[in-house]
């Protein structure tokens, strides 16, 4: 049996996808963390919960972790309710106020108003 080893067409090293730095995936965290504003009016919560979880989908994570003040999760529940079929496994709320757990540096942070707009351009499909 013949082993060969892919060759580069670029020139240039940096180019060189087989010259980049192993990275060691395992350790990486695999959640998207939203952190929803106080001020987001809850009519888009719908939008912005399918938007964060087609993130989740497309960034091929396994987590979602939706960070809202207390006034918000009675709202955001029930939209969450409308879309659980589009929902990652591993999805769950956190109060703002009182969020116990850590949320580690690499998680994948994404803006509440980013995922509103996908949700909104994933609806208009």
């Amino acid at each position: 049996m013949t082993k060969t080893k892919l060759e580069s067409v670029s020139g240039d090293s940096a180019d060189d996808p087989l010259s980049y730095p192993e990275l060691q995936l395992g350790s990486m965290s695999t959640t998207v963390t939203v952190v929803v504003e106080t001020e987001l009016d809850p009519e888009n919560f719908p939008d912005l919960l399918m938007g964060a979880a087609e993130s989740t989908r497309i960034l091929g994570l396994d987590e979602l972790h939706i960070i809202a003040p207390s006034q918000h999760l009675p709202e955001l529940a029930v939209a969450a309710a409308g879309i659980a079929h589009h929902l990652p496994g591993n999805f769950q709320f956190c109060e703002a106020e009182t969020c116990t757990h850590i949320h580690p540096d690499d998680d994948t942070y994404l803006t509440s108003d980013l995922v509103v707009q996908m949700g909104k351009k994933l609806k208009a499909v």
